[in-house]
């Protein structure tokens, strides 16, 4: 009998010595009064999870909104902005005057701080120091725990250093033509995926944008330009617009910003024939050796340093040459595949959904988001296929763990 009790004993000593699983955050926002400026303006429409409607404010120094918490105190707050976007601080009562408890320096589409619980009265405060406008979409207002499964989104800054970076013309690109490569590479593979884009029209398509790279595990902000969105008849119409070297020193920017291993683009044809798509896949090609040459660029060389990209994929192609398998179930997803990630994905871009017009490309499609050519490369020929970063050293890539040593 008492070797039983003594087992119980020490399991229960076990499961006493484990941490306590955080509890999941918690919407207060229905739970709080939020007011703009005098407190005169009720503004219960931004937080009620429609990021359609929202406010555009007039020039001011200062946009404050009062919140007052219910019986839950506050410790997330999320912004969505629209067009116009600022920095912001949390501030609580300290006497007389205003103490600043958390900061956002720079203004993201979607801007998260985390803070010490705040069960009074506080206040958000817009400013860049200038009569500046605002459009804000939803502030989420969250209780203490953890993020993930709830609508917030704590960003991390841009990489520092990519092992893989997506660009692509327009948002939705991504899914469309790479299918289950940002679920794979970003969610599955926790390895680190710069999204890029050269246009994005308006601020509704730039929270979609957002939404989507979320729901396939991406964590870094993605990188967006603000090139016309236009699908010209010609492509030399298209290189005019944007401007040729325009382009290419973006390009090369932003390869020695984010020091990609591999970048996967838009096919040589435009998928569809879209001059821009093709503008970017072209352009790419020539910015991975320019990103190498001090000479091109300086000021970026200065500011980042030169860079050398390994291997350049683009979409499809007249003979390509690395098929990727999308159906494997993936367990970060709850073992759904990552063509059905995306799939997914591509459905939280509602103003691109309504026509039935387009859909992730699965394999056998015109447009098969699993065929790539290796257009560029300084590590050889693939192999084995079936991976973007076939013949890059493990331990160049984000997440490789050195093996220990016996001392």
């Amino acid at each position: 009998m008492k070797k039983p009790l003594i087992l119980l004993l020490a399991l229960c000593l076990l499961l006493g010595c484990l941490p306590a699983r955080a509890d999941t955050a918690r919407d207060v926002g229905a739970e709080c009064a939020l007011a703009y400026q005098d407190n005169s303006l009720a503004c219960g429409y931004l937080v009620d999870h429609d990021y359609v409607r929202g406010d555009n404010l007039a020039s001011k120094v200062e946009h404050i909104f009062y919140v007052t918490p219910g019986k839950t105190p506050v410790a997330q707050i999320e912004v969505f902005f629209g067009t116009h976007m600022l920095p912001y601080r949390v501030e609580r009562q300290d006497g007389a005057g205003w103490a600043t408890v958390a900061r956002v320096t720079e203004a993201r589409a979607q801007s998260y701080v985390r803070l010490e619980p705040i069960a009074e009265k506080f206040r958000i405060v817009f400013s860049d120091g200038q009569r500046s406008p605002l459009t804000l979409k939803e502030i989420l207002l969250f209780s203490e725990g953890e993020t993930e499964g709830t609508a917030l989104k704590p960003w991390r800054d841009p990489c520092e250093k990519a092992d893989v970076m997506t660009l692509v013309a327009h948002p939705d690109d991504e899914l469309l033509w790479f299918g289950g490569l940002l679920p794979t590479y970003a969610g599955e593979r926790q390895l680190r995926v710069q999204a890029v884009y050269m246009t994005c029209e308006n601020a509704l398509r730039r929270q979609e944008l957002l939404n989507g790279l979320w729901h396939c595990g991406v964590r870094s902000y993605p990188d967006i330009a603000d090139f016309e969105d236009y699908n010209y008849q010609r492509v030399d119409y298209a290189y005019r617009a944007w401007g040729k070297e325009n382009i290419l020193s973006h390009l090369v920017r932003l390869l020695r910003r984010y020091q990609p291993e591999a970048v996967v683009t838009h096919d040589l044809k435009g998928e569809y024939g879209h001059t821009q798509h093709i503008v970017c896949s072209e352009t790419v090609l020539e910015a991975a050796s320019r990103a190498a040459d001090a000479s091109y660029d300086p000021d970026s060389a200065r500011q980042y340093g030169v860079w050398q990209v390994k291997k350049v994929y683009c979409h499809l192609g007249d003979a390509p040459t690395t098929r990727m398998d999308w159906s494997q179930p993936l367990s970060f997803f709850n073992g759904r595949t990552g063509l059905e990630v995306a799939a997914e994905a591509f459905q939280l871009h509602v103003t691109q959904t309504w026509s039935g017009k387009f859909a992730v490309a699965a394999p056998g499609d015109s447009y098969d988001s699993t065929v790539y050519t290796l257009a560029y490369s300084t590590v050889g020929e693939d192999a084995r296929g079936g991976d973007f970063l076939e013949n890059i050293p493990l331990e160049s890539l984000s997440n490789y763990i050195p093996e220990a040593t016996n001392q």
